[in-house]
């Protein structure tokens, strides 16, 4: 996952890694997927605003139980790349390797995370600048995977819901992601001399069909981003693939995100 630069990038990360659209060509049992995304980022009610643009390439191979899926995009004073490859495990999607990189007005953005499920351990490193002090943050850690625990990066979660791999119980989808250790009233700049890094769950709450096959949920993104809190879920549209069409939150300091999906 991500840090800070709104460690709005977290909350980047996981929209782009959603946002895989149609099938563009099956080869035997590889299916590739392309698509466009549309992002609108306002800060300190919109004083401050990007546009990004960009496309998604997914390619799942079946048969052999991989994927691999790149984001990248770019705009004025911005730009992101974003690549997850994983594996079929115990009837799940995932992730065995995970690279992302932000620039925004040059506080740039980088993470890497390798999952190894021989020895049940996550190695994360990441470095980051704050949006506004552009004061740095920077994690070189490994955590243990508990027994028995199931954990996604972005696009492993995605994945496991669009393929319903992802079961809900009580309406609520429920997962682990690792991220960088942060309270919980972490404020947009402030430092700690040092990180470490932590297993956090995730959760969604399904709100139910909207009668034209779409559905949607409210998304607890605060496990991504000090700029997130759990008072101010995201809300994701589906489409009936169950991929999402329209992502929307709103965040501390009179600052949103919207992403919309432009099918190719």
């Amino acid at each position: 996952m991500s840090m800070p630069l709104i460690s709005r990038r977290g909350f980047l990360s996981l929209a782009f890694g959603v946002l895989l659209s149609r099938p563009l060509r099956t080869r035997a049992e590889t299916v590739v997927r392309q698509g466009q995304y549309a992002a609108d980022v306002g800060i300190l009610y919109d004083m401050l605003s990007f546009h990004l643009k960009g496309s998604i390439e997914e390619s799942i191979d079946r048969l052999a139980g991989r994927y691999h899926v790149v984001i990248s995009g770019d705009g004025a004073s911005i730009a992101n790349r974003v690549e997850s490859i994983g594996v079929l495990r115990s009837g799940r999607w995932a992730p065995l390797r995970g690279r992302s990189w932000f620039n925004v007005r040059g506080r740039v953005s980088r993470t890497e995370v390798d999952y190894d499920y021989d020895r049940s351990s996550i190695g994360y490193r990441a470095r980051a600048e704050t949006f506004f002090l552009r004061r740095v943050r920077e994690v070189a850690d490994t955590v243990t995977i508990p027994s028995g625990v199931h954990v996604d990066d972005v696009v492993s979660a995605s994945l496991n819901y669009a393929d319903g791999l992802w079961h809900e119980r009580d309406g609520m989808l429920r997962t682990f992601v690792v991220r960088r250790r942060h309270s919980s009233d972490e404020g947009p700049d402030e430092v700690a001399p040092a990180y470490r890094a932590e297993l956090a769950p995730v959760e969604a709450k399904l709100l139910g069909s909207q009668g034209n096959g779409k559905s949607s949920a409210l998304f607890d993104l605060s496990p991504f981003s000090s700029w997130m809190r759990p008072s101010a879920p995201a809300r994701i549209v589906f489409g009936a693939d169950r991929r999402p069409q329209l992502i929307t939150t709103s965040m501390i300091l009179g600052s949103s995100v919207t992403i919309r999906l432009e099918s190719t």
